[in-house]
């Protein structure tokens, strides 16, 4: 029979790969970001700029440059941080999801040992039930008709483990996710 080793912590979630997904995302936006903003200032100052700066005049313009200005780098600001956001909070969900899954797993292995040790537990003692009135005869008829009801039970507890085992999904069972 197999010794059962009890589980005293889950087992470690399988980890998702390191930050790279992050670090491209980081790294391209390092490049895109500043050569985004360099070419929108470009056009701005050559467009719309220009254009207020003629038709309406200097306090237009730089009342035009500051609400440009305190808009494009907070609105960027802000897309970036929620963006990165979104994906730690997606990150946190797949590393739970992988902890939930990996207790569900050991669970169920556990489950699957407990029951299949028992059976084997409960098959021996039917089997040394049954030995019983043949290796000692001299026993009464009640002890006899005793042994054969409890060897009865038995053998049906052993059934409805088998039952339950072979209900179970064969894929989860045995496998270890450490």
């Amino acid at each position: 029979m197999r010794q059962l080793r009890p589980a005293l912590h889950a087992p470690a979630p399988e980890r998702l790969p390191p930050l790279t997904a992050l670090r491209r995302w980081l790294d391209l936006l390092q490049v895109l970001l500043p050569t985004g903003l360099v070419l929108l200032v470009i056009v701005y100052e050559i467009g719309p700029a220009r254009w207020i700066y003629y038709e309406w005049g200097e306090t237009y313009h730089f009342v035009a440059e500051i609400l440009f200005y305190a808009t494009v780098g907070p609105a960027l600001a802000f897309l970036l941080l929620n963006f990165l956001g979104r994906w730690l909070e997606e990150r946190e969900t797949s590393d739970l999801q992988a902890q939930v899954l990996a207790q569900a797993r050991e669970r169920a292995r556990l489950s699957y040992e407990l029951n299949d040790d028992a059976l084997q537990t409960l098959f021996a003692a039917s089997i040394l039930l049954a030995s019983l009135p043949v290796a000692l005869p001299e026993l009464s008829p009640e002890t006899t008709s005793t042994l054969e009801e409890t060897q009865w039970a038995l053998d049906r507890a052993i059934q409805q483990l088998r039952d339950h085992l072979q209900t179970q999904p064969l894929t989860d069972m045995g496998t270890k996710t450490e």
